[in-house]
């Protein structure tokens, strides 16, 4: 399940993505990956273990530097499902633009 978000007034700034919490449930475990575009840098995630019932949010840090992020989430066992009731990206603008 992709989820693809432009965080920032105009497309050109380079964001740092510092981190993921996520309202989620299910069985098994939740893995996570930050790609840039056209999938040059990625980054995985701690993976993260989902109980049916949770009154927490966790949050799994990230450090990744791009103007676009595509956060890919999954699970990879056959009996394994999830539910995502809230995404909270944390990104922060680093630069305008890239050098010219």
């Amino acid at each position: 399940m992709p989820v693809s978000e432009s965080i920032g007034s105009h497309s050109e700034e380079i964001l740092h993505f510092g981190g993921v919490r996520l309202r989620v449930i299910g069985a098994g475990s939740l893995n996570m990956k930050f790609s840039s575009l056209d999938d040059v840098i990625t980054q995985d995630l701690l993976p993260l273990p989902m109980i049916a019932t949770n009154a927490r949010e966790p949050l799994r840090l990230a450090n990744f530097i791009s103007q676009r992020a595509l956060l890919t989430v999954s699970v990879s066992g056959i009996d394994q499902y999830f539910r995502i009731n809230k995404v909270v990206l944390f990104t922060k603008p680093i630069w305008s633009e890239y050098p010219g």
